[in-house]
């Protein structure tokens, strides 16, 4: 993040990712920070909902593991080139005017050392430059197969079918071009349906996105039929026998949660590949594109079809973020207990089978959100196990995984190396404000030993 070239300075920054990590490639994002008074910015780092309140950063920012800071873009937007999108461009303010060329020193800097550049930005929740600050656009919100929106979700992304989403989209990437030539690639987060809460499987059937489905080739009312028919006759069976599910019958093929998944998947599908040809549009093709992905069995409650976007992108990166994982089983298990009156430990043994994330996590009190010293129950073979069934469907893009710095050196280090052991080659680190000195010293020795 960029407040870290802010605080530490560019040139210590760039020796911990170049020298001492021996990285090839920088990603940031077009915004800037400054500390501010607690409760009236965002919190760093992020208290995901209220689950990671105790987060702590590894690496002291401004002199603390924790603060709140207001954010603001590392450039001035060009307003003419958002005149036919709804959504206004991204609000510089006086901390862009004093701040934002720490963003065009950085790339610069990294560019000299011979790496790659990319910037982040999310890819369906404008303003966009940053996942903790994003605007809620209620009249283009996705909505449930019951016409409702999904109160409260960690994400804020648009329906993926709002053609207002794709001209701001248009937009942003040509001012981001236009103000960081020399990057390399944009890197999209989030382009897909989150599924972070239970309700959010089933978007989306909001106005833009059954007109979309329809000129996908989907008979969207009949799929919406069929689901709540389906949802109808499943709510009894988890509650008096839960054990006797097998959810990958539900979604087998001729079967109403493959036609659900089919049709989220071709809304995903399309986003993917519009914004794709934005980028490649706007910059002549010079720009990759970097989609970033939940892991299976996630991609697939995503919309996000590994198979189906091959060869749309240039590269698929697959995010192991495993604190957000017990998190999201547990919702899972508490929502659909409440909602059909089942046995929670019986939706547990279901939901946790079937997911197979949170291996180290073997009763529902354990799925609980990680303290920093405490390691993630994600186990090894399901990390490897994740990564080889992406890898598996991949053939023209190219594959990377993502590994979160969060958490104790041991565990850190335990995820790094079960990565490197599997069938990747591309491997990321996820966010520099978690990686200690001694992180570095021990992550640095087990790459290079596997180079």
């Amino acid at each position: 993040m960029p407040e870290y070239a802010q605080s530490e300075g560019v040139d210590a920054v760039l020796e911990n990712i170049t020298q001492r990590l021996g990285c090839a490639v920088l990603c940031t994002t077009p915004s800037v920070a400054q500390r501010c008074p607690e409760g009236t910015g965002v919190r760093e780092p992020p208290s995901d909902a209220g689950a990671g309140l105790g987060r702590t950063l590894d690496r002291p920012l401004w002199g603390d593991r924790a603060l709140w800071m207001q954010t603001a873009t590392s450039f001035r937007p060009d307003p003419a080139l958002y005149r036919d999108s709804p959504y206004p461009p991204p609000l510089p303010d006086d901390l862009t005017d004093r701040e934002g060329g720490t963003v065009a020193a950085l790339l610069a800097g990294a560019k000299r050392a011979g790496m790659q550049v990319q910037l982040q930005v999310m890819a369906a929740a404008p303003p966009g430059l940053r996942v903790q600050c994003r605007d809620n656009a209620a009249d283009e919100q996705p909505l449930t197969i019951h016409g409702r929106p999904v109160p409260g979700r960690v994400d804020a992304n648009l329906s993926l079918a709002s053609q207002g989403l794709r001209r701001y989209m248009r937009a942003l990437v040509a001012d981001l071009l236009g103000n960081y030539p020399e990057i390399d690639a944009l890197r999209f987060d989030w382009p897909e349906y989150p599924p972070y809460a239970l309700e959010s499987l089933l978007f989306d059937f909001s106005p833009p996105a059954v007109k979309r489905g329809q000129e996908l080739g989907h008979d969207v009312e009949a799929v919406r039929a069929r689901a709540l028919e389906g949802l109808r006759e499943l709510g009894p069976r988890l509650a008096t026998a839960a054990e006797t599910i097998d959810p990958e019958r539900l979604a087998a093929a001729g079967s109403w949660g493959a036609a659900l998944l089919a049709y989220r998947a071709a809304l995903v599908g399309d986003y993917v590949r519009d914004l794709a040809a934005i980028v490649r549009e706007v910059s002549d093709g010079r720009i990759g594109v970097v989609m970033q992905a939940f892991p299976p069995p996630l991609n697939r409650l995503s919309g996000f079809d590994f198979a189906g976007i091959d060869g749309a992108v240039d590269e698929v990166s697959v995010k192991h973020y495993t604190m957000h994982w017990p998190m999201i089983e547990r919702g899972y298990v508490e929502r659909l207990a409440q909602a059909t009156g089942a046995d929670p430990d019986k939706v547990f043994a279901l939901v946790h089978r079937w997911l197979g994330l949170n291996g180290n996590a073997p009763t529902r009190a354990a799925l609980r959100y990680p303290e920093p010293e405490e390691a993630h129950p994600a186990d090894d073979a399901g990390l490897r196990r994740a990564i080889e069934i992406a890898a598996g469907e991949l053939r023209q893009s190219r594959f990377s995984t993502i590994v979160h710095g969060y958490g104790p050196t041991e565990d850190v280090e335990r995820r790094f190396r079960a990565v490197l052991e599997s069938p990747c080659r591309h491997l990321q680190l996820n966010r520099y404000g978690y990686l200690s000195d001694e992180k570095i010293a021990r992550l640095s020795a087990l790459w290079r030993a596997h180079r």
